[in-house]
């Protein structure tokens, strides 16, 4: 470290010298890891700027409306450039979705009709999703009270995936399977792409007409490849976590197969208008700068976490 900024940070911030010592050996250590980290966001940043360029993103498509938002132009670009990034058929991306829970709620009702059930091979899912499955709540609507069942394959004492579960417990009323991608509040370790591919490929073999919905909250951009391309049929994120690149004001997006979007679409908003509607009040630019940040924060997200982790080892 440069020995200006050394007297710096001791000078104005009290930071021990010997402190600083052992940030610049650990700094050292963990390089080849930050090198992987950039490869990555190199590979994503150009992923984004291609999709914007293949839709002719201009500064037009910033404007917001107001009302019923018929023919938002920003408004359509912004789904076919998540679209071409998460390498899916359509997508759906507002900032009427407040929350990654949300987006994966108007996933589930969208898809979802009485007498079919949702299983979830990764365990029990976020705290949040609790009320909308059914666990808890009565009456206030939940999956449950329209007639959908549930059931969860936990996962081993280890933290993995436990197949010999999973073909036990997929049948012919299952409809939507859940993988989430992240640990969530647990201690097990988050699932990479390559995992996602396997249990999709497992699942496959067993029962091809299955929905395959990933919870992909907090893992978009940490690969070079997203779930869709790992044979998932829809994912559901949020705005607020990596996509949104810490400046989109709040929002949610869902990207996949046409007709499962288009479902989750008419959940959103109303049978027939669907993402016909649904006006932007301005937030497009947002949307599209924190997209073209996305890949920088996230990569530089991931370099604060293996620092961090190494510093206290």
């Amino acid at each position: 470290m440069d020995k200006k900024l050394v007297r710096y940070l001791k000078e104005q911030f009290g930071i021990d010298e010997d402190v600083i010592s052992i940030t610049d050996s650990v700094e050292k250590e963990i390089k080849d890891i930050f090198i992987s980290i950039d490869s990555v966001k190199e590979y994503n940043q150009y992923k984004v700027i291609r999709a914007m360029q293949n839709h002719g993103l201009s500064d037009s498509h910033f404007t917001g409306t107001t009302g019923y938002g018929y023919g938002d132009r920003g408004r359509e670009i912004l789904d076919a450039v998540y679209a071409e990034v998460f390498r899916a058929e359509d997508a759906l991306v507002r900032h009427q979705i407040v929350s990654g829970t949300h987006a994966l709620a108007i996933s589930l009702y969208g898809n979802l009709r009485p007498g079919e059930e949702l299983l979830s091979v990764t365990g029990k899912p976020y705290d949040t999703l609790e009320e909308v499955i059914g666990f808890r709540g009565e009456g206030a609507g939940s999956l449950k009270d329209f007639g959908v069942t549930y059931r969860q394959v936990d996962l081993n004492d280890n933290g993995s995936v436990d197949y010999d579960g999973i073909k036990k417990s997929i049948h012919d009323r299952t409809k939507v399977v859940l993988i989430q991608r992240s640990r969530g509040y647990g201690w097990r370790a988050a699932l990479r792409t390559e995992d996602i591919k396997k249990i999709i490929g497992f699942i496959r073999d067993i029962k091809k007409d299955v929905i395959i919905l990933v919870d992909n909250c907090y893992g978009e951009f940490v690969e070079e490849e997203e779930p869709i391309e790992a044979g998932a049929d829809i994912v559901a994120g949020s705005l607020i976590k990596n996509p949104g690149g810490g400046l989109a004001l709040t929002g949610g997006y869902i990207a996949g197969k046409e007709k499962y979007v288009r479902n989750a679409a008419y959940r959103l908003t109303t049978p027939g208008l669907g993402k016909e509607v649904g006006c932007t009040l301005g937030n497009n630019r947002l949307m599209f700068q924190g997209l073209f940040f996305a890949p920088h924060v996230v990569a530089e997200s991931l370099k604060g976490a293996v620092f961090c982790a190494a510093l206290m080892e």
